[in-house]
């Protein structure tokens, strides 16, 4: 048989099952916004202008050549944007530094004279660039909200052709205004889970409506457009962690795996260690359902074929990252215990052993790029990667995205109300009620927290929202959530 390459059969289950490469830890959410957006709106910008005037240096503090302040002042001259007579080159330094460090509020990123390795999150259609690394997820959600939450798409894509936000109209003098590209590709409708939707994935999809919709009522009462677009960007990140911790329910049929909320301030209370384990229960998923997907790609082969196979490389011609001699001994740990099962019990044998020397070769995988996008975004925490076990503790933005998504400004909901909105939504657990335990024992060893803690975190979430002036604790102690028209 033909010589396994891992890095080839990963690429394909990507395109095949999942819709985009989830396989970067350096993604950010800048990146989810501009890929989101540039689908959205149809189209990408010459952003040229913009990094001409606000990149002054990279991570290492280097000015690139062509964007010295000399070359800067001759760029404005051409397009007759400065009185040069009157601006000194240390004012102009001071002016394009605050500029950066205004589009790097969010992680931006700059990289050189590689527009492949730029990407802005600001609030205008001059700032949606080309595609860039990393932003094909961005690029997957918003494909996936412009067509099963098209209201919502339609209002994004106008507020962005609004332009009227602070930090547009600081760029004005260097906007080009002529469309770079259009762009209507649209990841998720090749796959196989869209061809043939499972019960989970049409679940998932009415829930990412809904959601959108109840958001969509809030964006349309707010007067901040640079606000909304930061609670849609979380909207859309949190809605493509859930698909990849969903990935196993689409494909092999399994449960959902609830997001447990942690809301104690101690890392060793029962309910954060449950929240550890929900993550981790996410984390096991995504693991199985590669493996899966792996050994859909190996149907091909015969098991005799895969028993009598050399060792897999990571790609043709390139030196291993891996001890060789490990993978040898995991290739052949393989065969032996694939000897003794059937041929589609062999294939997942198999594919688990990939997985696990991807995992091995490959300086990143789905387990690190879902960590690094949930820490960055506030969905994770410790945001420390010193830190391995992350539980459900979400950032105060991700919350008001959350409730805003579960709640209309017009609705006033009970407590039990609320949770039954949050699980139906958005997946999310936290406790208050049998029905919430039920869930957390169905979906498998979660067993950490029980009926006290989970009431007791229930009561420290209904203090948050009540900080957050959006419920009130009556004098009966039942909770009442009220967004009111406002946001």
């Amino acid at each position: 048989m033909e010589k396994l390459y891992l890095k080839k059969l990963r690429d394909t289950v990507d395109k095949r099952f999942v819709g985009f490469k989830p396989n970067g830890s350096s993604i950010k959410p800048v990146h989810i916004f501009s890929g989101a957006t540039r689908v959205i709106y149809g189209k990408s910008a010459d952003t040229s202008g913009i990094k001409k005037l606000s990149y002054v240096a990279n991570a290492k503090g280097k000015t690139p050549a062509a964007n010295t302040p000399e070359k800067v002042i001759s760029f404005l001259k051409e397009l007759d944007a400065i009185e040069d007579q009157d601006i000194r080159i240390d004012e102009l330094t001071s002016f394009r530094n605050m500029l950066q460090k205004l589009l790097s509020a969010d992680d931006g990123v700059f990289s050189g004279t590689d527009d492949s390795m730029v990407s802005y999150s600001a609030g205008s259609r001059y700032f949606i660039t080309r595609f860039a690394m990393y932003e094909d997820a961005g690029e997957f959600i918003g494909g996936l909200i412009k067509e099963y939450c098209p209201e919502l798409s339609l209002y994004i894509s106008k507020l962005l052709e609004d332009n009227n936000d602070p930090i547009t109209v600081l760029f004005t003098p260097v906007l080009i205004d002529e469309p770079d590209r259009l762009y209507a590709e649209s990841r998720h409708v090749d796959i196989e889970a869209f061809a043939r939707q499972s019960d989970a994935l049409k679940k998932y999809l009415r829930e990412l409506k809904v959601s959108g919709d109840c958001l969509l009522a809030h964006f349309q009462q707010h007067s901040n457009s640079l606000t909304q677009l930061r609670l849609f960007n979380f909207f859309c990140i949190y809605n493509l962690v859930r698909y990849l911790s969903l990935l196993e329910a689409f494909y092999c049929g399994e449960s959902i795996r609830p997001f447990l909320l942690d809301f104690s301030d101690d890392s060793q209370s029962s309910i954060a260690r449950a929240s550890v384990m929900s993550y981790t229960q996410v984390h096991r998923s995504i693991s199985r359902f590669y493996a899966w997907g792996y050994a859909q790609e190996l149907k091909s082969f015969s098991k005799e074929e895969l028993l009598s196979s050399e060792t897999p490389e990571y790609e043709p011609n390139k030196q291993s990252k891996a001890d060789e001699k490990e993978l040898a001994r995991i290739w052949e740990l393989a065969k032996s215990d694939a000897a003794l099962v059937d041929e589609d019990e062999a294939r997942l044998i198999f594919g688990t052993t990939i997985y696990d020397m991807l995992a091995l070769q490959a300086s990143s995988h789905p387990v690190n790029y879902l960590r690094a996008i949930g820490i960055l975004s506030g969905i994770l925490y410790p945001p420390t990667n010193f830190h391995v076990n992350k539980r459900f503790a979400l950032s105060q933005d991700v919350l008001e995205m959350v409730i805003r998504a579960c709640v209309a400004p017009s609705e006033t909901l009970s407590g039990a109300e609320l949770r039954e909105r949050l699980w139906e939504r958005m997946g999310v657990l936290i406790g208050g009620s049998d029905f919430e335990m039920r869930k957390l024992h169905e979906s498998g060893s979660i067993l950490q927290a029980d009926s006290d803690s989970l009431n007791q975190n229930f009561d420290r979430f209904a203090d948050t929202l009540e900080a957050m002036n959006f419920a009130e604790i009556m004098a009966d102690g039942i909770l009442q959530i009220r967004l009111g028209g406002t946001a």
